[in-house]
């Protein structure tokens, strides 16, 4: 249940910035006078792709710094495939304009690292509460206020 409602909280990060990302590229990168609606459907599929590559870190225990650092790579390598392929296939970008395949890339990293921070802080925060009960959980027993 954890690692689903994990993935649902990643998925719409992704989706969101992803949205973002598209009306900055529409519209300032390379601006097109309207967006074709099967984008509202390629969006999700893309976010939802992206979000299940998250599955290549473990669940069961904390990876080590060289561990984590080597599938945070692959987790990148992952998602630059993943949407370079996809945008080729829906004709995001074009791949002969350097230029475009550039703008991709940015906009890449750009969601990537702010995917990775938001997630991040999110798992501070909900370590540090789980932390907190743990404590207030305690502190009841010592109490006397909780049995066994």
């Amino acid at each position: 249940m954890i690692k689903i409602r994990f993935l649902f909280k990643v998925f719409s990060t992704v989706t969101a910035l992803v949205v973002v990302a598209v009306a900055v590229f529409t519209t300032i990168l390379e601006p097109a006078p309207m967006i074709e609606t099967v984008v509202l459907w390629q969006i999700p599929a893309v976010s939802a792709l992206c979000t299940l590559s998250c599955l290549i870190y473990p669940w069961n225990r904390t990876p080590g710094k060289t561990e984590m650092g080597i599938r945070t790579v692959i987790h990148y390598l992952l998602v630059n495939g993943i949407v370079l392929g996809a945008g080729f296939w829906f004709e995001w970008y074009r791949i002969d304009r350097l230029g475009s395949v550039a703008s991709m890339l940015l906009t890449i990293a750009v969601v990537f690292a702010l995917v990775s921070a938001i997630t991040w802080a999110q798992a501070l925060e909900e370590a540090k509460q789980m932390n907190e009960r743990l404590r207030e959980y305690q502190q009841k027993k010592a109490e006397g206020e909780i049995m066994d």
